[in-house]
């Protein structure tokens, strides 16, 4: 399913399996240097990083590594059955929140179940798997709620991955 909006490509790093910190530490580095002009809508609101990919390709992966980097240290499980898992951290006021929407068949059942006021949390961080069911909600939260909206577009390449990290551009599609 493609995103229904522009997103500007701000890195792509191709890398094995083992070399996932260094694609968490560049997101990371990323997210906290990346001048508040280039997030066209605004920053000040939850922080989600949201991951795209085919099943396989490494986005649960990246998620607990962003998890373990922020200073989690409770074991992180996928909540593909739940829709989203919740987690704290030790120097962080907010809520770190995990999502997994693989299994949301429309868009009514984030409503349903609540997503959308989770998203709306801050302060959060929250890593949102299979995001694209919900895009128009991240949309809304970076065009309306100052929402820092990070993608990050993983591609299985043989024994390796590539992984793009985009924000949302101001061009529409």
């Amino acid at each position: 399913m493609a995103i229904p909006f522009s997103l500007k490509t701000i890195a792509t790093i191709q890398t094995n399996e083992e070399g996932i910190q260094g694609v968490v530490d560049t997101l990371l580095g990323l997210d906290q240097h990346i001048l508040v002009s280039d997030y066209p809508f605004g920053d000040g609101g939850p922080e989600i990083i949201a991951l795209v990919g085919e099943l396989g390709s490494g986005k649960t992966t990246l998620a607990k590594a962003l998890f373990k980097t922020w200073g989690s240290t409770e074991t992180v499980n996928s909540p593909t059955f739940g829709l989203v898992n919740e987690y704290s951290l030790p120097n962080f006021k907010g809520i770190l929140y995990h999502h997994d929407w693989y299994r949301v068949n429309e868009a009514g059942e984030l409503y349903d179940a609540g997503i959308e006021d989770i998203l709306h949390e801050y302060p959060s961080k929250q890593v949102i798997e299979w995001p694209e069911i919900g895009d128009f909600l991240l949309r809304d939260l970076a065009d309306n709620y100052k929402a820092k909206v990070m993608w990050v577009h993983i591609k299985h390449i043989h024994d390796m991955r590539e992984y793009r990290l985009s924000i949302r551009s101001n061009e529409s599609v």
